[in-house]
């Protein structure tokens, strides 16, 4: 199962590269845009700026882009996953935020709130115990809890996402069940397709910043940006092929369980 789930997450993926851009494209260019705008504004933004430097209508302008980020990503969630699963092809400027966009990223702000719910007494409790051992123990057990013991049961839970775009809703229990065995999967897929983009976003941002010398920040920002932006796009595609690939093999498997029944 693991191995259909790689396989079926990169075929989704590769052989349909214009459908990739199609459906990211817009969303991720207003993006482009919008950043394009808060760096001429503010100037270059890094770990040295200070916030109370930043003024009022340049934090507008940052709030704008998360806020189109997020809904970006509920509709191009949305679109893939009704593409694989019903072959649906968005028009080649795609850029639509409805009522089923809107229940989407309802789903998934209740996953982030159920993984927050989750993590929380975890981490406190290994807080609470750090007393008696070193920072560095009680934040790798703390993180290994959490990566071993909660994910594959988080992972799970986001088979109500395709259900949503699909309009066929399930809850978060039915969700559960479904995934029974594919938790741990979904987690390692993720992983495994997502490392190496990864990494070579690392070395991207190191090459611009040892070939950038002496170029002003703006435009190794900018540099460093696009080609993130880039690298992006093929992670969050494939991580919601992933889930995609998952539901499909859940919903196969309780097919065939109630035939069997």
């Amino acid at each position: 199962m693991f191995k259909r789930l790689l396989t079926d997450s990169l075929s989704l993926v590769f052989q349909n590269l214009d459908m990739v851009f199609k459906v990211c494209g817009t969303w991720v260019g207003i993006q482009i845009m919008l950043s394009f705008v808060v760096i001429l504004t503010v100037g270059p933004i890094d770990e040295a700026t200070d916030p109370a430097s930043i003024p009022a209508g340049a934090v507008l302008l940052l709030l704008l882009n998360v806020t189109v980020a997020i809904l970006a990503a509920a509709s191009i969630a949305v679109a893939w996953h009704r593409f694989a699963m019903l072959g649906e092809r968005p028009a080649t400027v795609f850029v639509r935020f409805g009522a089923l966009e809107a229940r989407f990223l309802w789903k998934m702000i209740l996953l982030v709130l159920i993984a927050i719910g989750v993590s929380i007494p975890v981490a406190v409790v290994f807080s609470l115990l750090g007393g008696a051992f070193p920072l560095g123990v009680s934040m790798s057990a703390t993180f290994a809890v959490l990566l071993f013991l909660i994910m594959p049961h988080l992972m799970r839970l986001n088979l109500v996402l395709p259900a949503a775009a699909l309009e066929r809703p399930i809850g978060f229990m039915e969700a559960h069940r479904l995934g029974q065995g594919l938790g741990w999967r979904m987690l390692w897929a993720v992983i495994v397709l997502s490392l190496p983009f990864w990494l070579g976003g690392a070395l991207i941002d190191h090459v611009l910043s040892l070939t950038g010398t002496g170029l002003p920040l703006i435009f190794v920002q900018i540099k460093v940006m696009i080609l993130n932006v880039l690298l992006q796009i093929l992670v969050t595609v494939l991580s919601i092929s992933v889930i995609t690939a998952g539901y499909r093999a859940a919903t196969e498997q309780a097919m065939t369980q109630a035939f069997e029944d």
